[in-house]
């Protein structure tokens, strides 16, 4: 049937008509007061300030709401708002306006107000239209304690605050919560763990007052409670192992996860915590650790792919730390600002680049390096890494002093060292890896070898004896060898090259020196030596050559777009021996590498500086060639190849002619030679003690730098030298530069003291926590509220602003807030407080009057009932199944998942790790941006590409499926099992046992009569398929019990799976 065309109309008409006859202006709405604060502004906020707010691009009719003096301002000659007079008030007409061309906001707005907010607005004008400034933007000020005080439900300050709503609400609190119950929710809330059966016990049979307050006291003292507390740091902080977009690869930032710990357990004032991880590099005399901790703003996603615009994604780095700064600590969206003048709280878009400016002056590339570290990096050593190279250092001093004392008489035995007891060949120095010498005269030349390893990484590989290796010379024509300058040389005329060889793998990231004697009779081009795969396309590896007698490097994956590549200024003399060599750090960049002429490092022209990867190639050694290509004509001479970067006094010392035979046959020696011949004379001759310490203090030095190079390292912030430049951006765009701005914060938002100039991030930092903001503690106090309630004070954690939701009990924030500042920053107190409270200890049981009055629990009448966070459940799991590694700290590691995985979506292979590894907690599991944890991201988990203070919880079929099936679960329930049936005998106490151990109390009747007929159906089938009980016993790296029979403790197994699957289990109550 088809309806006329009019019908639409006339049932709105009607329906219209209909709801005018309802009365609209409630006795509530007339008596209750009404708070612009909290009623009014969100209101304008919501629907008016898209044009009439802040945001100076949409401002229309010059009219803005957001600000006092214009709200009262006359307008069209009619004043906006008249206090306790509606109708004469330009507001309230235009808002109920009959005509469509008068009514605000117009039909075509996203939002419009309903009839029940017209009259809230209505109110509040007859109610004398008392402005009040934006709550969060005013400083906390302490309140004094409501009267409920004197209740004898109350246990802290909390809980006045929170009884006097529910007064107000006509809601009764809770009953206190079972001490089973209570000790479970404490110990997982500040552990992230289960409480042990022998822990539930000794709480139970602790009949004082302070049995609960000595739990927590303890709970607090534990080294888990600094991991439950930094597995929500490193959510906020977009902590992961990888540098997220297309190629994802991996970077190493655990250490920096360690020091969030440490912070934690040691009880770090928030506001150091807050400097520290802002602006610890620029601390007085800053400590490896305060630097360490500014690794908070390098966690953010880095971009290595080929062809992106480097100063693009510089931009998009400072965006990124605003905006977490400004979400973490702030409580703001000041991100919404890049573009155009905040639409909904006073924040231009000046303001936001002014801010982004103390985030600017970073030492960095747009384009990182694909797998490792991108610069600026520290070195980071672990405490037990720092005490061992405190003892290196105490024992090399030790030996230095004892040849410093013994100077004078080394120095008299050296006089009598003749020119017979000279060697006719250099001495090998500590990390020599390759020696040509260049003495032989035989068609296969022999180098020596002193260290190998197989990735070009001597870290590890312990003392190795010196090997002899050949080297074939390739060409048309045998080798010939002249005089060179210490012995004899090889000479080259490209008609033949040097191959050593695949000896060895190289490295990218290792350091190395490469150094030869060198002497061209004419300007020339040619390569002294490279190791370079063998596609001719992507040249891998290194190549050392001339270019028309300047020296030039090449060095990286892929020297066309991803390479470093540097060239002297100056020509190396022709027609004369000469010295050079090249050094590299490491780092991979221009900066890190050095070319040395004569002794003397020389200034290069860098001509490619973008290596965003690291590699290892295994390719030959080619000595005068680069390849079959780029031969070079002239001698050579003593070529070596380091396992270090040689110091310049090192490299001085490599430029003098090398025999001390020769020295010593030479009246007047330079300070070189005289330090060479003393080098060699206790190296080679003294067989003294002092002869002994300093071959001693080489091999100490030697296994110092190795040590050195193994030492993790963290990518952390610095300064520029010279301070960068930072504009508005039009419309946000990276290359639309605007007005030139300098560091500063909102003005128009904060209250600055008179003189106040901020030059630095640590300017900002110290800003951030000081008195006059009034936005940090306050912010801070109700994320920790959050943590404990499942719901902040304010709900949205991320949006103090005006579009954000008022406080629930805006009382106690400020009370919390004030005091956590009275406190120093104490975040165990505040904690302890929060726990302490009679708030928290209530039973979380849901009554239907509970449930018809406040379902969602805003007045706190009871605990709150929480699934446990995606690595807690897996953390749980194995912690009741004794599988859990209770390791502390360390590398992220690689757990079970998909087998595939990977592959499938980031084109990597997943490694997956073995022992003890796989059972760490889930905080340490490796975390790659683009294919993060599947089971803890079907747990909700963060993938850590930006900043989260708050998970989503969703409920899915896939979640029990996960907690079924996946093999860490399936592994945890047969250990699980394996407890049960070895700690007890019989049937009846195995499942009693295996009950407390996961929920921590006693089952009922009712429970255990369920839990006996699924162990009778489970050994009824498994006794009748013995395959299947091997198979599901068989899930997992550790072994099954052999001495339990399969059918049994498959049987076991499935139950002990149901135990790991109660609501009450994967739920913190």
């Amino acid at each position: 049937m088809t309806m006329p065309r009019n019908f639409h109309s006339l049932f709105l008409a009607l329906l219209s008509a209909f709801s005018l006859s309802i009365p609209t202006t409630t006795k509530a709405v007339e008596d209750a007061p009404v708070d612009f604060a909290r009623d009014i502004r969100p209101l304008l906020s919501d629907t008016c300030y898209h044009c009439h707010g802040p945001d100076k691009e949409n401002q229309q009719a010059d009219l803005r709401l957001d600000l006092k003096a214009s709200l009262y301002q006359v307008h069209e000659g009619i004043a906006l708002v008249v206090p306790g007079d509606p109708a004469k008030s330009l507001l309230f007409q235009r808002i109920t306006a009959q005509d469509p061309a008068e009514r605000m906001p117009p039909e075509e707005a996203p939002l419009t107000l309903s009839e029940a907010q017209i009259q809230l607005i209505k109110a509040w004008i007859e109610q004398g239209a008392v402005w009040k400034d934006h709550w969060a933007f005013e400083p906390p000020v302490k309140p004094a304690l409501p009267s409920t005080f004197k209740d004898p439900w109350v246990a802290n300050a909390i809980d006045t605050f929170v009884l006097e709503k529910l007064r107000q609400n006509s809601i009764l609190p809770s009953t206190m919560a079972s001490k089973e119950k209570l000790i479970r929710r404490v110990t997982l809330d500040l552990t992230g763990l289960p409480p042990t059966q022998a822990a539930v016990k000794a709480f139970l049979m602790d009949k004082s007052p302070e049995a609960y307050e000595h739990v927590v006291d303890r709970l607090l003292k534990s080294e888990r409670y600094g991991e439950r507390m930094a597995m929500q740091w490193l959510d906020v902080a977009r902590y992961a192992d990888t540098n997220g977009y297309q190629t994802d690869g991996e970077r190493h930032m655990w250490r920096w996860r360690e020091w969030v710990i440490e912070s934690f357990n040691s009880n770090k004032p928030f506001s150091d915590f807050t400097v520290e991880q802002l602006a610890g590099d620029l601390l007085p005399d800053a400590t490896t650790d305060q630097i360490l901790a500014t690794g908070f703003n390098r966690n953010h996603r880095s971009n290595s792919e080929g062809g992106i615009v480097f100063e693009e994604y510089l931009v998009e780095y400072a965006v990124d730390r605003v905006d977490t700064t400004a979400t973490v600590w702030l409580g703001l969206t000041m991100g919404c600002a890049r573009c155009h003048d905040h639409k909904y709280d006073p924040i231009s878009q000046k303001e936001f680049y002014e801010v982004m400016a103390f985030f600017n002056n970073i030492p960095e590339r747009g384009r990182v390096i694909k797998y490792g570290n991108s610069f600026p990096v520290i070195k980071a050593p672990t405490p037990q890494m720092a005490m061992q190279l405190k003892d290196y250092e105490s024992k090399m001093a030790g030996l230095r002093q004892r040849l410093d004392l013994n100077a004078t008489s080394i120095q008299q035995r050296m006089t009598n060292l003749g020119t017979k007891q000279a060697p006719t060949k250099p001495v090998i120095h500590q990390d020599l890896m390759i020696r040509f010498a260049w003495d032989d005269t035989h068609e296969q030349q022999t180098y020596e070898v002193e260290g190998k390893a197989e990735d070009y990484d001597v870290i590890n590989t312990g003392e190795v004896s010196k090997e002899l290796y050949q080297a074939s010379l390739r060409g048309q024509a045998q080798a010939r060898y002249v005089k060179g300058i210490s012995g004899q040389a090889l000479k080259l005329d490209r008609s033949y090259r040097v191959d050593g060889g695949a000896i060895i793998q190289f490295a990218g990231h290792q350091r190395l020196t490469l150094s030869t004697w060198l002497k061209v009779d004419e300007p020339s081009s040619g390569t002294i030596m490279s190791m370079l795969n063998p596609d001719d396309r992507r040249p891998q590896g290194f190549s050392w050559s001339l270019m028309d007698n300047k020296v030039q490097v090449n060095f990286g994956p892929r020297w066309l777009d991803d390479s470093v590549r540097i060239r002297t200024k100056r020509s190396i003399p022709s027609g004369e021996w000469v010295h050079i060599a090249f050094t590299s750090d490491g780092t991979q960049m221009a900066r890190g590498m050095g070319i040395y002429v004569n002794g003397v490092r020389q200034d290069v022209d860098v001509l490619l500086d973008i290596f965003t990867g690291t590699y290892k190639t295994n390719p030959t050694l080619v000595i005068g060639a680069e390849g079959e290509q780029q031969h070079l004509q002239g001698l050579l001479d003593e070529t070596r190849f380091y396992l270090r970067d040689l110091g310049p006094q090192e490299l001085r010392s490599l430029a003098v002619v090398s025999t001390p035979a020769e020295i010593a046959a030479t009246e007047k020696r330079t300070a070189a030679q005289q330090e060479k011949l003393l080098h060699y004379y206790l190296d080679q001759v003294d067989d003294s003690q002092d002869g002994e310490d300093y071959r001693a203090l080489r091999k100490l030095e030697s296994k110092s730098r190795r040590f050195l190079d193994a030492i993790p390292t963290s990518m952390v912030m610095q300064e520029k030298q010279e301070r960068g430049k930072t504009h508005v951006l039009i419309r946000g765009q990276y290359d639309n530069p605007g007005e030139e701005v300098s560091m500063n914060v909102p003005r128009s938002l904060f209250r600055a003291q008179q003189g106040e100039v901020f030059e630095s991030r640590l300017d900002l930092a110290k800003w951030i926590v000081g008195d006059e903001n009034p936005l940090t503690a306050r912010v801070i106090v109700n994320r920790f509220w959050h943590q404990f309630f499942g719901r902040g004070i304010v709900k949205t954690l991320e949006d103090f602003g005006s579009q954000g939701a008022p406080p629930t009990h805006p009382h106690l924030l400020d009370w919390l807030a004030v005091d956590f500042l009275e406190s120093g920053w104490d975040v165990k107190r505040l904690v302890k407080l929060i726990v302490m409270s009679s708030t928290y200890r209530q039973d979380s049981t849901l009554t239907k009057e509970q449930w018809s009055v406040d379902p969602e629990n805003v007045w706190l009448g009871r605990a709150s009932r929480l699934r446990l966070p995606a690595e807690i459940l897996r953390d749980q799991a194995l912690a009741v199944s004794g599988l859990l590694n209770g390791k502390i700290g360390g590398s992220s590691v690689k757990p079970y998942q998909p087998e595939g995985l990977w592959k499938e979506i980031a084109s990597q292979a997943y490694d997956q790790g073995s022992g003890e590894d796989l059972y760490r907690r889930g905080m340490y599991t490796f975390w790659k941006r683009t294919v993060p944890p599947p089971t803890m991201v079907t747990f909700d988990a963060s993938s850590r590409e930006i900043c989260v203070l708050s998970r989503s919880r969703t409920n899915t079929p896939l979640q029990a499926l996960a907690l079924l099936n996946e093999i860490s679960y399936v592994e945890a329930a047969r250990n699980l099992a394996q407890q049960m049936m070895k700690r007890e005998s019989e049937r009846a106490d195995r499942l009693r046992w295996g009950w407390r151990q996961v929920t921590s109390r006693q089952p009922t009747d009712y429970e255990m009569s369920i839990l006996s007929k699924s162990l009778q159906r489970s050994l009824e089938r498994y006794s009748k398929d013995q395959q299947a009980a091997i198979e599901l016993i068989g899930f997992g790296e550790s072994t099954a019990d052999e001495s339990l029979k399969p059918h049994q403790l498959a049987a076991y197994t499935v139950v002990a799976s149901m135990l790991l699957n109660l609501d009450e289990v994967i739920n913190r109550e």
